[in-house]
């Protein structure tokens, strides 16, 4: 039951980033033309006799238009992180269907190129075996670095931060998707942060009145920035500052965060975030 669960749940974070599409493609580009020069696949599997010189231009040109597709794959895939939650089976379900469209353009190119003789639906059996080795072994020695880095760097994390101290009048820094400084809030006077679009707004409480600020950031970033303060994600949309947590309550089954506010404020903790929640809870009242 908790492996079926487990491929509902979403994807870290590290494999969202920016930095990791990269790297990834650049890994797979080099990867694939080492191993189908050494490995000569495509002319294990056709009938048309090519040199080594016409062999690499081949499969450079097949590289070439492959890279080409995942290039595109990952854009759309960046593109809509921040729009749908990827679970552990969308994401395998996208990497399968690059599978199958990086061996369509395999076969299209090498149909064109070589005017292999064999049946086709024998060659592109063939090409989707040699795809799906060309992409799994690198992608997979990737996101095991990955996750071990990503392992390494959240023990170290909470090593530093077992016992948080936080100073009341600390001041809290907000900037906008320019890196540029907007405003600064004493900790204790925020009370939580929801998302709208590429826009968050700031509520705080002033002279007993909730007060409104907008900033033009998107919560992904906002998150990293707060990154060791009281402040913490809770929910796709909503931050919360713990610092002025009055109750967590389960109704049915739901959890939600009361404020210690003015006025009544219920903030909903997603099931992703539900256990960050429950650890930062322990670990501030440490």
């Amino acid at each position: 039951m908790s492996k079926i669960r487990l491929i509902f749940r979403e994807i870290p974070d590290y494999l969202k980033d920016k930095s990791t599409i990269i790297t990834q493609v650049m890994f797979v580009s080099i990867f694939a033309l080492v191993f189908i020069n050494i490995y000569s696949p495509f002319n294990a599997t056709t009938s048309v006799e090519i040199g080594r010189i016409q062999f690499f231009f081949y499969s450079s040109t097949l590289i070439l238009f492959g890279m080409l597709v995942i290039v595109i794959s990952k854009m759309i895939f960046y593109l809509l992180i921040d729009r749908i939650r990827f679970t552990y089976l969308i994401f395998g379900l996208w990497h399968l269907t690059e599978v199958v469209l990086l061996a369509v353009v395999y076969l299209l190119v090498d149909l064109v190129l070589l005017k292999s003789e064999m049946e086709l639906v024998e060659r592109f059996t063939s090409l989707l075996f040699i795809t799906l080795l060309v992409l799994a072994i690198p992608y997979s020695l990737s996101w095991l670095y990955l996750s071990l880095k990503d392992q390494r760097s959240k023990l170290e994390h909470l090593v530093e931060n077992t016992s948080l101290v936080f100073k009341e009048k600390k001041m809290i820094t907000f900037r906008d998707e320019t890196e540029k400084l907007r405003f600064s809030i004493k900790s204790v006077d925020i009370l939580y942060v929801e998302s709208t679009d590429n826009y968050v707004t700031v509520y705080t409480i002033e002279n007993g009145k909730i007060r409104k600020i907008m900033l033009r950031n998107t919560m992904k970033r906002l998150e990293k920035e707060l990154e060791g303060t009281l402040i913490q994600r809770c929910h796709r949309s909503f931050m919360v500052n713990f610092e002025n947590i009055k109750l967590v309550k389960l109704i049915s089954t739901n959890l939600y965060i009361y404020l210690d506010s003015p006025e009544e404020i219920r903030i909903p903790v997603s099931r992703t975030y539900a256990e960050h929640v429950h650890e930062f809870l322990n670990r501030v009242s440490l």
